[in-house]
Parts: C-alpha cells; sequence; structure tokens
C-alpha cells in the first residue's frame, strides 16, 4: 500500500521516456493525452497518495473524467472544432458558435457543493459569475469573423430550452435599432429536413402476432417461464421458437440479477450444509459462505462498500428469524429440481421447477422463495398473475421434486432480502386454501396450453394491465414503440 518512490514514479512514467522503446499504450491520440496527463503527476510538488492497489481503477477514473481526446486531424481539411479560448487565437473565414442555450453557454453560476456565496466572499474568492464573465469574453472575441452562425437547440429531449442571455441581448439591441435583418435565419436546411421526414402514405404497424406450426411450439417450460407466457407471449415466442438471447452489454456493471444470483447461492449452500440442525452461529456462516461467493467480485467498489454491508445486516436478520422457522421442520432441502407431465391436445407438455427451499414438517412441505426484489402481492398469487409458487406446490402434490414423495403444501413463503430497514422479510402467501390453489392454477395452465396448441392463436405482443414490461428483451424486436399507445394497445390481442 506504500510504494517505494521509484516504483511509484514508474507507474505513472510513459513509456519509452528513457528506454527507446514505445509503448502502443501512448500511441495516437489517446495515447498523447495519456501521457500529458501521467507526466503531469511527476510534478515533485503534487502530494504523496498511499492507496490500496484495489483502489487505483478508481483514482484514475476520477482523475481522466475531465480530460478531453482531441483528434489531431479534423474530419474535414476545410473544418476544425475548437474550444472557445482555442478559436480565440484564429482567423477563420466562417464560425459557428453552438449551445446557445441558458445553461450550456454560458453555463450556470455554480458556487460549489462546500463554500457558499458568503463564505467564498470571506474568504476573497471570487463569485461564480466571475466564470460567466469569462465565458462572455470569449463569445464576443468570436463575433469578429466576415461570417457567423448562431446556433441552439430549440428542444433537448423533447423539452423546450431557454436562449442564452447573450443571444437574446443581441436580439433585444438589434431590435431597438431596427437592425433585425442582420440576423436573419438561413432556415434553408429546415426544407432538406422535411423533405427527408415526408412520408406520403403513412402505415400503421400492427401487433406481430406470429402463429408458428405446432410441431415448433414449446413442449417443456419452467415454472418461472410461465408468468412471462401468460404476460407476453411474444417473448416466449423470441426466446423459446426462435432461440434468440440478448448479447450482454459490454462493460455491464454488476446489477440485481447478479446480486440476486449469489444470495440464492449462499442460502442453498447454507440449507445444503444444515439441512437438519442450525450452527451456533448463524450469521457468521452465511457471512463467511457470502465472502467466498462475493471474492471474486471484491475489486468493484460497489460489491465492496454496498452489497457486502447489506448482507451481513440481512444475515443477522436471518439469524434472528431462522430457529423460528425451523421449529417444527424435519429437515430443509434446497435448490431441488421437480417435473410434472401434462396431457395436452398437441401431446405431453413438461413443467419444470427448482424450488429454492422445501421445508419438511409434520403438517406437510413448506415452499420458499427467495427474493431481492419485490415481493409479488398475496392478489397476484391467487389470482395466477404470479404462478409460480403455486404451480411449485402442484409439482410437489404429485411427487414431482427429486427425493420427495407426494405430501400436501402446508404454506408458501417468499424470504427477501434487502439489507435494509428492515434487512429482510418473510412472509407466508394468504390467498386461501394452498391445494385448491395449485389445482386451479394447474387447470388454468392446462387451458393455456391447449389454446397454444392451436395453431391459429398467435404468440401476439402484448401489454397487458397488472404486468411489468422493464425488462423486456425482446421490445425492440417486436417494435412495441411502434403499434403501442397510452391507451394500451395490443392488450387483448
Amino acid at each position: 500500500s506504500d510504494p517505494a518512490p521509484a516504483a511509484q514514479l514508474k507507474l505513472f512514467e510513459p513509456a519509452g521516456a528513457d528506454d527507446g522503446i514505445t509503448s502502443p499504450l501512448y500511441a495516437g491520440e489517446a495515447g498523447a493525452t495519456a501521457s500529458n496527463l501521467f507526466t503531469g503527476f511527476l510534478d515533485a510538488t503534487l502530494p504523496q497518495l498511499n492507496l490500496e492497489p484495489a483502489d487505483y481503477a478508481d483514482l484514475y477514473r476520477s482523475l481522466i473524467v475531465g480530460v478531453n481526446v482531441r483528434p489531431r486531424v479534423p474530419v474535414h481539411p476545410r473544418l476544425s472544432i475548437w474550444g472557445p479560448f482555442e478559436a480565440r487565437l484564429q482567423q477563420p473565414d466562417i464560425v459557428i458558435l453552438g449551445s446557445l442555450n441558458d445553461g450550456t453557454w454560458p453555463e450556470a453560476a455554480d458556487p460549489g457543493a462546500w463554500l457558499n456565496r458568503p463564505m467564498r466572499k470571506a474568504l476573497g474568492l471570487p463569485a461564480p459569475e466571475e466564470k460567466i464573465g469569462h465565458a462572455a469574453h470569449d463569445f464576443t472575441s468570436l463575433l469578429g469573423a466576415k461570417t457567423i452562425y448562431l446556433t441552439r437547440a430549440e428542444k433537448i429531449d423533447g423539452v423546450p430550452t431557454v436562449p442564452s442571455r447573450w443571444l437574446m441581448r443581441i436580439v433585444a439591441l438589434l431590435d431597438g435599432m431596427d437592425m433585425r435583418h442582420a440576423i436573419r435565419m438561413d432556415r434553408a436546411w429546415l426544407g432538406w429536413a422535411r423533405a427527408r421526414d415526408h412520408i406520403a402514405q403513412r402505415r400503421n404497424i400492427p401487433v406481430p402476432m406470429p402463429k408458428p406450426a405446432v410441431a415448433l411450439r414449446p413442449r417443456r417450460l419452467a415454472v418461472s417461464a410461465i408468468e412471462k407466457w401468460i404476460a407476453n407471449p411474444y417473448a416466449t415466442f423470441a426466446s423459446r421458437i426462435l432461440d434468440l438471447d440478448p448479447l450482454p452489454p459490454l462493460g455491464k456493471l454488476p446489477d440485481a440479477s447478479l446480486k440476486g444470483s449469489i444470495i440464492h447461492d449462499v442460502l442453498a449452500e447454507f440449507a445444503h450444509s444444515h439441512p437438519t440442525d442450525l450452527p451456533p452461529d448463524i450469521a457468521g456462516v452465511l457471512i463467511a459462505i457470502a465472502r467466498r461467493k462475493l471474492a471474486p467480485y471484491l475489486a468493484n467498489p460497489r460489491i465492496r462498500a454496498f452489497w457486502l454491508p447489506r448482507f451481513e445486516r440481512f444475515a443477522h436478520w436471518f439469524a434472528e428469524t431462522e430457529p423460528a422457522r425451523r421449529t417444527a421442520t424435519i429437515r430443509v432441502l434446497a435448490e431441488i429440481s421437480g417435473t410434472m407431465v401434462l396431457d395436452a391436445p398437441a401431446g405431453a407438455f413438461t413443467l419444470t421447477a427448482r424450488a429454492d427451499r422445501i421445508d419438511v414438517t409434520p403438517s406437510g412441505l413448506v415452499i420458499t422463495d427467495y427474493k431481492t426484489g419485490q415481493v409479488p402481492p398475496d392478489a397476484k398469487v391467487g389470482d395466477g398473475q404470479a404462478p409460480q409458487l403455486p404451480l411449485e406446490a402442484a409439482i410437489a402434490t404429485a411427487g414431482g421434486f427429486t427425493g420427495l414423495d407426494p405430501a400436501p403444501v402446508a404454506a408458501l413463503c417468499y424470504i427477501r432480502s434487502t439489507g435494509g430497514t428492515p434487512p429482510g422479510e418473510y412472509r407466508t402467501v394468504n390467498a386461501g386454501d394452498v391445494g385448491e390453489l395449485a389445482r386451479t392454477q394447474i387447470e388454468g395452465l392446462k387451458r393455456l396450453i391447449a389454446r397454444f396448441d392451436d395453431a391459429d392463436t398467435p404468440y401476439a405482443a402484448l401489454r397487458r394491465p397488472g404486468y411489468s414490461y422493464d425488462y423486456d428483451d425482446f421490445a425492440q424486436l417486436a417494435r412495441v414503440a411502434e403499434w403501442s399507445n397510452p391507451s394500451g394497445a395490443g392488450e387483448d390481442a
């Protein structure tokens, strides 16, 4: 954490400084900018920093956030893109002053997060408005070219903008001198834009309703995929029939799906290790497992600073509440697989499941699902909008889970990990008799399967009320933005 001066100097020293070797790291415009940045770090007056190696990435990221890489060769030999100060040193024939919106040019006066205006005045620091004066000097210096174009965006992301105060003052001055014609607007390009966007005949895009052959339709689905099949059949069509998978985005940061997967793995390993008896230090065991699971990701500051401490809070909550859940439990099974074969018009249909946790008790089975996001309300579980747990109950009742004999299901539960306040939540589904609920939703699933076994039933891209479509991977493929509307087009397709 406290490198020797020579090693520290080498860390910031541009390659090839004294060994004659040119590193590709410093090639091109970006390399030259990086070389200048690192050379500036060799200033002996700068304070020495003692950092852990894992913190260097964040240090560099914070240092380069304000550094711009400018191309040495312009896009066109007669075109140059300069900053205000650079442009003042040139004498071009035509100058285009862009972004003349208030808040952009000039920027809003900001005293900063630490010192208010009276404090800045007391310390003898310049007022924030002084920067506006410097920017105004740049602006007026650029008005001496032969031809000048003053441009701004009237809307940004569909929101109207305010013209720059300088632009409004110029207009007011010229109006007073009856010389508005001096800044007449040359808008020939508007005609070009309108001609490009002109559509002789507009055709409305209908909701996609593919009807693949019955032989191509899936004959096997997991209980976790049934909700998507009900809410948006097109997503099932794209993933199960077209066999499409979204590519992971480049540079993807740790997200909720990774967090949920790790917490599931931690709780599953704990249950596998302690199926009948609890260890003396429940929280300690959970935290040790979590640290081992999170070890490959601890270089990420978000995981190190937030995920692990929040899981530790959840672990202590789990340690306080788990003994009560285990009071009448004979054994706990985790990540247990199950199947159930259903008769359907086009042939057998296999329903699969992988239950997060099943407690075997004298009064029956208790099926628990782990959540890191929102827990569905009882009403959605009861009416089939969140059918995962009732379908798992149907599989368990029929003896479809590996290593479990047919048995009634006494309760359906959720354990939610938040790490906040409270750190966790344990909730039992209160939607009526579990056996009746399982039978009802299995019958509903059979009707759904029979409906899609009909070749005339389309896999329509739906937007049904009560369902969330925030993470629809195939919304662009279905061209949802072209046919959907605020009134909910496609809901009854």
